[in-house]
Formats: C-alpha cells, structure tokens, sequence
C-alpha cells in the first residue's frame, strides 16, 4: 500500500472527537502499570489462554505476583488486538522499543505511570498527541472538581442497569423514577411525566448526552388502548408478567425514552448486539448477541421519531450489513465506532470499507473508544487510524478516491460528523 503512510500522517493532524468513553473524570489517566496491562479484554483473554484466575491480577496481591503471571501467559496473547494496543500505549507513550514489555523493565515503567498518574496536566496531553478535542464519558455522576479540572470530558449518562430496554433482565426504567421519587406514580401517565421530568432534569443540570442498550431480546408491541395501563398496574403491585405484556412494557418505556430525548433536542446513543453480565459470568465476559428481526423493530422505532437522531454502536459484525442499510435508508440513524468484538483489525477494515462504499460521507462517526484511560484512548484511536489508513490507501490505489478526497473523507468522519451529529463545538 504506497499511500498508508502518507495518508496515516495526514489522519493523524485532523482533529478527532471521542463521542463515547469511560474516562474517570477525576483519574482520567492510569494509575500503574495494571491499568494497562490488566484492561479486561486483556484479562479475558489471559483466562481464555489458561491463566486459571484472572481476578488474581486485580487482587491485593503484591504487584511482583500479579506481574509473574502476566508474564507467564504473555506470549499467547501478543498477537491479539488488544496486546497491538498496549504495545503501541508502552512504545510511543513511554519509551518502550516496540512495546516489549519484560521483567527486566517493568518496574522503571511502573514508576513513571504511577508518576504520571499524579500528574494533572497529562491526560490534556494525551488527547493534544491524538489531536482529540473532546471525550463524552460515561457516568452517571460527576464530581465538580474533575468536571472543572477536566473540561475536555464532557458528561454521557449510563447507567445500563436501568438505561436499557431488555425484558430479560429484572431493573428498567421504573425501577430509575421509583428511585427518584420513593416510589411508583399512581399510573403509567404519571410514570411517562416522570421519565420525561427526569430527562428534562438532568438536560437543566448541563447534561446533554444519554446512551442505553437495546437488547436483542427486545420485540416491538405497541400497547392498544388502555393494555399500558393494565399492565403498568400489575407491574407496580408485582404481578408477574407474561412474555407478551413484558415486551408491550418495555416498547413504551422504549418509546418514553426517545420521548424524552425528542423534548430535549439530544441525540439518542444506543449500544446493540451484546450480551454480556449475567449470572456466572466473569468480569468483562461477554459475547455477541445476534437477533435479525430486531433491527427491522428498529426501523419502525426509529421511523417513529424522525426529529431524534440515533448513533447506533454494535458488536457484531453479522449484523453490520442490516444497521448500515437502516442508516443508508433513514436520515435520522447514523453509526458510530467499532465496540467490543467489532474492534478488531479485519472486522475494523470491512466496516470501513462497508460504510464508504454504502452510506453518504456524513452517516457515521469513526470514534468511539469505550476506553476507561487516556493511555487505553491513545491505543484505540491510534488501532482505528491505522485501519482507515489502510482501507483509504487501497481505495487510492483503486482510483475509488484521490489523496485530497481521501483525506477530505476521513476529516468528515473523525471531526465534522461528530460535531454535526453531537452538536459539539470544542477545540
């Protein structure tokens, strides 16, 4: 490819917004050095390489045990995705030769993360190296100190346990207003008032930004006539629901929800295709969760809101096709990152080239990182930029752009189209 490198110099000048992480507002960088090496995809695929506990690297323990095991299964994961992204994390941030991590330098490194770790000036570097103006970071509550010390990060409510419109799980929006308030309304149009005041609420407060996960488990039936009511009232008293009533229930709270969002004039972020804390599972596993009717739900959701503009997020690559179609379809739905097991080099490059080829330039969002650190944010972005650097050198070489309509594009992905779609005017 003998445009990569100079269209990867040119990509990483362009400006970048970050519209969805989980940068800590008040320990925005990483602490030591397990906040690197111990990321849980890493640690998932430690276990999966037969580390027996990998709840152990996390422990108490003394940092010297917790490493020793590290070390031990370290070289049946360098070649994986999220070992590329620490070593790019150790190579260009701290001075390690090709990332190579090793017994013999650990500890030096060690210091100068914990060392960082206490500086406030760092993690505004670490996004000025990335050229990222702005991060959106996940959180339900955010100190004023880090908000005033860190004005780069901008709030994103998330709260899943309650954002999310899965009739699998036990909590839902109710269970978000019967906090609130100390108990249930009196009736499902009270309770639709109380989702709406709490939106309302927290839009008042300076938060702008909400995402939730649409689970593939969700079916659309709309309630006819007063059916809301009936099953709102066995809800409040704990009557069990059928299946049927529990996916009516969790229609209109889906409904209640982009309500809300079309009053305040915010865009709508969704999470889709995962399924991942349940029951036995460890932390960070998780898994893909395809369902092909859901996506034509959405599309009848999402046509139903036409005024509520929804950046969609997914895990799975097998359900790519169907979201980039529903963007390519509707003026209200654009796409956003590559989360999870969609982060992946070759899924990374598909996706990109899917969306070129299928979506007009400003129907997707190239980065999401989903990062908790700036160092793991260094580490994505820098993934996803060699990625669109490959798929845009190759679309030269095919005559599909020119280097300057290359270069033209990517801008529109890393800058325009967040700040478009978000309405962000940082940097």
């Amino acid at each position: 490819m003998r445009y990569y490198k100079k269209i990867l110099h040119s990509i990483e000048e362009l400006p970048v917004f970050d519209v969805h992480s989980h940068i800590s507002i008040d320990q925005p960088q990483c602490r030591d050095l397990s906040d690197i090496l111990f990321y849980h995809f890493m640690r998932r695929e430690l276990y999966s390489a037969g580390l027996t506990d990998d709840n152990f690297l996390v422990s108490d323990a003394p940092f010297e045990k917790r490493i020793e095991e590290f070390f031990k299964y370290k070289p049946l994961v360098e070649n994986t995705t999220t070992y590329w992204c620490i070593k790019k994390i150790l190579n260009d941030m701290y001075q390690i030769s090709d990332g190579d991590i090793h017994p013999g330098n650990w500890k030096d490194l060690q210091q100068q993360i914990i060392q960082k770790g206490r500086d406030f000036s760092y993690p505004k570097s670490i996004l000025n190296r990335m050229n990222v103006q702005c991060s959106l970071i996940c959180e339900n509550h955010w100190s004023q100190e880090g908000l005033t010390r860190n004005p780069f990060l901008i709030p994103l409510y998330e709260d899943l346990d309650l954002f999310h419109f899965d009739p699998t799980r036990n909590l839902s929006l109710l269970d978000l207003i019967a906090n609130e308030l100390g108990g249930l309304p009196e009736n499902s149009d009270q309770a639709q008032q109380s989702i709406y005041d709490f939106f309302k609420k927290k839009f008042q407060s300076g938060i702008r930004y909400f995402t939730a996960f649409v689970s593939s488990a969700f079916h659309l039936i709309k309630p006819v006539s007063s059916q809301i009511n009936e099953i709102y009232n066995k809800k409040k008293t704990g009557i069990q629901l059928n299946a049927e009533e529990n996916h009516i229930l969790f229609t209109w709270l889906f409904y209640s929800y982009l309500e809300a969002h079309k009053s305040i004039g915010t865009p709508a972020q969704f999470v889709i295709g995962a399924y991942w804390a349940r029951p036995g599972m460890r932390y960070g596993e998780s898994y893909v969760w395809n369902n092909h009717q859901l996506s034509l739900d959405l599309v009848e959701v999402f046509k139903d809101f036409p005024k509520v503009s929804m950046s969609l997020m997914f895990a799975s690559l097998s359900m790519a096709q169907e979201f980039t179609i529903i963007a390519r379809m509707l003026p209200n739905v654009s796409l956003l990152g590559f989360w999870w097991h969609t982060l992946i080099p070759n899924i990374i490059e598909q996706l990109i080239s899917q969306r070129i080829e299928s979506l007009p330039s400003n129907k997707w969002i190239a980065i999401a990182t989903d990062a908790y650190s700036v160092e793991w944010a260094y580490g994505k972005v820098s993934l996803v930029l060699h990625c669109l650097a490959r798929v845009l050198s190759q679309k030269v070489e095919e005559g599909y752009f020119t280097e300057k309509t290359a270069i033209e594009y990517a801008r529109r992905i890393l800058y325009e189209n967040p700040k478009e779609i978000y309405r962000l005017e940082m940097g």
